[in-house]
């Protein structure tokens, strides 16, 4: 009998909220495609694969029925779910629970009882095919690392359900492409691939359908061609807010002279030379454990060169702490208040620039709502505001683009433009997102092996990216 999972007039609300998450929704999914689930921030993408799996029901209040084969799901133990689905979630740090890569792969599997010659050959398998050693220690991986070992794991237990959210949001080219390939022919051996994502231009050349949720209800279920077309219309939409031209200010910011750094002696950064000046808006490029994260952490101070010099040409009356403002990769270890208001306005410089903010970046319908409440596109874009409140003199931001549409691309992208305009803020940007780099790259730092290997304009990003992503010409035709 083909796979099927059966959806019916599903509906859901967390515990601490009066609005329905999810409202009505119904879908018949088989066995052998490849479904992209997307749609705005928020809009109730995650909270319907935790829905599938049961993760979410104990914090809310579910109506309707999911059914796998036509066995029931709804009011099953979590457990005896994940026997038939697997899940990478959106936050891959939060879902390693071992120290090894090898046990990390190993420990779903010894969960289903697999005998030990099975568990090895899966380990072998997963590993080959993202690209892991199953020696190294899970401390050790850069975010792309985790995300390739958390879908590594959830691949080698080998059920027929794969539900993935978010899983290219820290892969690099070479990463995104090996876990879609994958993928893909999984479906095609007849497993059922479910994806939340926004990075519509990559994926949808593999998907067989594109299901877009807005305001927690099914508004488009597309087959492969008219998901193409549907998403080039999107991109094309998609407008770049321009900041007027100004005068670039010669004084440094930061530099770096010959620095290497790396993690227990090992260097990750190899004599990195680099100056930047104040007011500049930086994106850095690079596959994945090339040491991108690595330079940010050096130039935040959390990590100390182990040869080379660092030096800062800010405002010295000032902490580093509060002169330099880093937004990490998983926001949830950024936001510890009870509302979102509260979150922008603890380091903030003033009331009035805690208001101002919160209209910049949009978020007035949201200030009353516990940052842990959110979606994680939603919980970023707080992150980054409740930072810009502090008002550092540079802004470090690690993948900001990860679990944002285009719209709140958008509007980081005019917030921060407006707040770079009134007070010279030096931005540096970690991305593997072409939206974000197209929109934030008026200087390219492109890092190979740990070496700076090309310095210079935007018009370096088509020849970075296109190579990166040949995919998306389907999609720009």
């Amino acid at each position: 009998m083909a796979l099927q999972l059966t959806i019916s007039h599903l509906r859901f609300r967390y515990a601490t909220a009066s609005e329905w998450v999810l409202q009505d929704v119904s879908l018949d999914l088989r066995g052998g495609e490849f479904v992209v689930i997307a749609g705005t921030s928020g809009a109730g993408k995650s909270t319907l694969l935790n829905c599938v799996n049961g993760s979410v029901v104990v914090y809310g209040e579910m109506h309707g029925q999911i059914a796998l084969n036509g066995v029931a799901l709804t009011g099953q133990p979590v457990a005896q779910i994940a026997r038939s689905i697997s899940t990478v979630a959106q936050d891959a740090e939060g879902q390693i629970v071992t120290l090894r890569v090898e046990d990390e792969i190993a420990f779903g599997c010894e969960n289903l009882g697999f005998t030990p010659e099975a568990i090895q050959q899966r380990i072998t398998r997963s590993c080959a095919l993202l690209d892991l050693n199953p020696d190294q220690a899970t401390s050790t991986l850069s975010g792309g690392g985790q995300q390739r070992l958390i879908t590594a794991a959830a691949l080698a237990m080998g059920t027929h359900v794969i539900l993935l959210d978010e899983p290219l949001a820290n892969l690099d080219a070479v990463g995104t492409a090996r876990l879609l390939d994958t993928l893909r022919d999984l479906a095609s051996h007849g497993a059922l691939v479910i994806v939340a994502e926004h990075r519509l231009d990559v994926i949808l050349p593999y998907a067989t359908r594109l299901i877009w949720i807005e305001d927690g209800r099914v508004t488009l279920d597309l087959p492969h061609d008219e998901a193409l077309r549907y998403v080039q219309r999107l991109i094309r939409r998609m407008t770049v807010v321009s900041v007027p031209d100004r005068q670039m200010p010669s004084d440094i910011a930061i530099e770096l002279d010959s620095v290497s750094a790396g993690y227990a002696a090992v260097p990750v950064l190899r004599d990195i030379t680099l100056t930047v000046r104040q007011g500049e808006q930086i994106v850095v490029l690079g596959e994945n454990g090339c040491g991108k994260t690595t330079l940010l952490r050096v130039i935040a101070g959390l990590l100390k060169p182990q040869r080379g010099r660092l030096r800062y040409g800010l405002d010295r009356l000032r902490p580093l702490s509060r002169r330099i403002g880093y937004v990490f990769q998983s926001p949830n270890s950024q936001l510890f208040m009870d509302s979102v208001r509260a979150e922008i306005a603890v380091q903030a410089e003033s009331a009035e620039l805690v208001d101002e903010v919160v209209s910049l970046f949009g978020l007035a319908s949201l200030s009353d709502r516990h940052p842990q409440a959110l979606s994680t596109g939603q919980k970023r874009l707080v992150a980054v505001a409740a930072m810009v409140a502090m008002r550092p003199d540079v802004l470090l931001l690690d993948e900001p683009s990860v679990g944002q549409d285009a719209r709140g691309v958008e509007r980081m992208l005019a917030a921060l433009g407006a707040l770079r305009q009134k007070w010279g803020l030096t931005l540096i940007v970690v991305t593997h997102d072409w939206r974000c780099a197209s929109a934030f790259g008026e200087r390219v730092i492109w890092i190979n092996q740990g070496v700076i290997y090309r310095d210079g304009d935007a018009s370096m990003l088509p020849d970075y990216f296109l190579r990166a992503y040949p995919c998306r010409d389907e999609v720009n035709r």
